[in-house]
């Protein structure tokens, strides 16, 4: 049985009035949805990532370069996981493997720098805005505001919740308690 989970908040906020409790309610559960979002959309870009990663991992004659880009863009569903074990065990392969050396180190870099732009400007602010209905500029920007005010890692893992999170929060502040009452204006 799917318990619901709001449902229960409900019945343990009854010390509140009631139209507070709504408030609470409706904004835990879009807080869940665009948690729900934001999960599927890191997931999406991650088997991107991986798709390409391998593609170029394949193409620059890396072994086992079809596998090793698919893990890593999948760890890449939480951000720089991937990146930093992918070059901590890419890199020695490209330089170490037979027909390795300098020139398949760079090239290997050059793959992972490329598919980190396109994950950068591309993959994450179109679909995170997509996903959580953020416009991909905001999506670009609560990154690096959340990642400075929460220094590092953390701010940057939940720019995009906490920050979906404030707009619906103010829309439902602005919507219930800011908007003066039209009805009470004579014509």
């Amino acid at each position: 049985t799917d318990r619901d989970i709001t449902r229960d908040m409900e019945n343990e906020m009854d010390f509140l009035g009631k139209n507070i409790r709504q408030d609470l309610l409706f904004l835990m559960r879009e807080f869940a949805s665009i948690l729900v979002a934001f999960f599927r959309g890191q997931l999406l870009i991650g088997v991107i990532m991986g798709v390409l990663l391998a593609l170029g991992f394949t193409l620059c004659g890396l072994k086992f370069g079809l596998l090793l880009g698919l893990v890593i863009g999948i760890l890449n569903i939480i951000p720089y996981l991937g990146t930093i074990i992918g070059l901590a065990t890419v890199l020695p392969i490209a330089f170490f493997q037979p027909e390795g050396g300098w020139q398949l180190l760079a090239l290997t870099l050059a793959v992972f720098f490329a598919v980190q732009i396109i994950e950068g400007y591309l993959l994450t602010p179109k679909i995170m805005g997509r996903q959580t209905g953020l416009h991909p500029l905001a999506v670009i920007i609560s990154i690096f505001f959340w990642g400075t005010t929460l220094k590092g890692l953390l701010g940057m893992v939940l720019a995009i919740p906490l920050t979906a999170f404030f707009i619906i929060a103010w829309r439902l502040l602005k919507r219930k308690y800011l908007t003066p009452a039209q009805a009470t204006q004579p014509p």
